[in-house]
This record gives C-alpha cells, sequence and structure tokens, in this order.
C-alpha cells in the first residue's frame, strides 16, 4: 500500500489574534465616547432643589463679574482672605455658586480654584427651577 508522505502545515493560530484585535477595538470605542462634549450649553433653569442648610457660603456673580459673598461685595483680590474668615478652617463647609447665565466661565473657575485653594471641596450651583 501506498502511505502519503506527510506534509508540514505552516498556519497560524488566527484565535489570539482576533481576540486582542477585538479587545482594541472596544477599548477605543469605550474611550472615544468620553471625550468632553463640543457643543456650548446654557443652563439657566433645572428640575431640582437647592440645598438651603445654615452652614453653606453663598457665592454671587452677576454678568458684570461683581462678586458677592454673603450677600457683601467683594473684589477679587479680598475674595481668598473674607472666605477662609467665613470658612474659620472647617472644610467640610459648603459654598452655593450663584452665577448669572452670562457671566464669564473663567471667573467662575478662578473663584472655585481660590476656594478648593482653602481647603473647601464642596460646591453646589444654584439655579432657578423650572416652569
Amino acid at each position: 500500500m501506498f502511505t502519503r508522505p506527510k506534509r508540514l502545515t505552516t498556519s497560524i493560530d488566527m484565535a489570539p489574534l482576533i481576540d486582542v484585535v477585538f479587545l482594541l477595538l472596544i477599548f477605543f470605542m469605550l474611550t472615544s465616547s468620553f471625550t468632553l462634549p463640543s457643543l456650548q450649553v446654557k443652563l439657566p433653569t433645572a428640575h431640582g432643589q437647592s440645598d438651603t442648610s445654615p452652614e453653606v457660603i453663598l457665592v454671587s456673580v452677576d454678568a458684570k463679574g461683581s462678586i458677592t459673598l454673603q450677600g457683601s461685595p467683594v473684589s477679587l483680590s479680598q475674595f481668598d482672605q473674607k472666605l477662609r474668615a467665613l470658612s474659620q478652617g472647617q472644610v467640610d463647609r459648603k459654598i452655593h455658586f450663584r452665577g448669572d447665565q452670562s457671566m464669564n466661565y473663567g471667573l467662575f473657575v478662578d473663584l472655585m480654584d481660590r476656594a478648593r485653594q482653602i481647603g473647601i471641596v464642596q460646591f453646589n450651583l444654584v439655579h432657578d427651577p423650572k416652569k
């Protein structure tokens, strides 16, 4: 009888390669969906209620950039020391930001950064309820 000579087959197992490509596809799909939105939005009103507990510090900024702290006007240079005096070293106090719809966003970020440097980490944005 004839016996066929055995041939060496040269093939690559594709299963691990397909698994790696599939995992990379999932990774890139998930990470690309978490990018920041590029739309400009206005947040003047929202459903919900704001916190009115007595241990909060209220910071208000109007459209012109005037700052009030607990109802009294304050300049940007005095904001740090007035806020430090109001917080009295208590880092668990909350700050409520009331900002005009057309205020400068950079000023808002600057005020929040100054509050963080003092040690306050709880921030709330006050809004008008939707009708």
